[in-house]
């Protein structure tokens, strides 16, 4: 707990994930990764955008942003998954200047400030990249409740019995 002379605001809290938020997520995935939004969104993380991608994309963040923004889905499980701060900083000039040239200060203004809220929860949680140093001395401890060591019995179809300790070589 804080106290009255603690200068920290407080920690802003992003909603708490269950499964009944699951067929919400999967939506948006459904959304993300069909037609005619899938490609516009591939190139968006190649950073590779095409003119008719900005506003499509950037509509859809919005729509998705005032899911998260009126607690209908957590935000934890939006900002967990996709980087929508990334994202906004991707597409801000072009949404600025629609918001300029029609008048509508309010357009993606939802997604303005759930990127603000994705950048606030991506500073305050590390990149979760304990694979890479699994089975080495430094490794960090793996969290209760998940991560650990897989139950007795054969590994599941097509995986290794064990993580490989290092990432495959790239061929030239």
């Amino acid at each position: 707990m804080r106290g009255p002379a603690d200068p920290r605001p407080p920690t802003p809290d992003f909603g708490r994930v269950s499964a009944e938020h699951a067929q919400t997520f999967i939506g948006i995935m459904t959304t993300l990764h069909s037609e005619p939004t899938a490609s516009a969104f591939g190139r968006l993380l190649k950073k590779s955008l095409e003119p008719d991608d900005y506003m499509l994309l950037a509509h859809l963040f919005e729509e998705i942003s005032v899911l998260a923004l009126h607690h209908l889905v957590p935000e934890a499980l939006l900002f967990d998954a996709f980087a929508f701060d990334l994202y906004w900083d991707e597409l801000r000039e072009d949404v600025l200047a629609l918001r300029s040239q029609t008048g509508n200060d309010k357009f993606c203004e939802n997604f303005e400030i759930a990127a603000e809220r994705a950048r606030a929860y991506r500073n305050d949680r590390p990149p979760k990249l304990r694979w890479m140093h699994r089975g080495r001395p430094d490794a960090p401890p793996d969290p209760p409740g998940g991560l650990g060591v897989r139950p007795p019995g054969p590994p599941p179809h097509d995986e290794p019995a064990t993580p490989a300790p290092e990432p495959a070589a790239q061929k030239d």
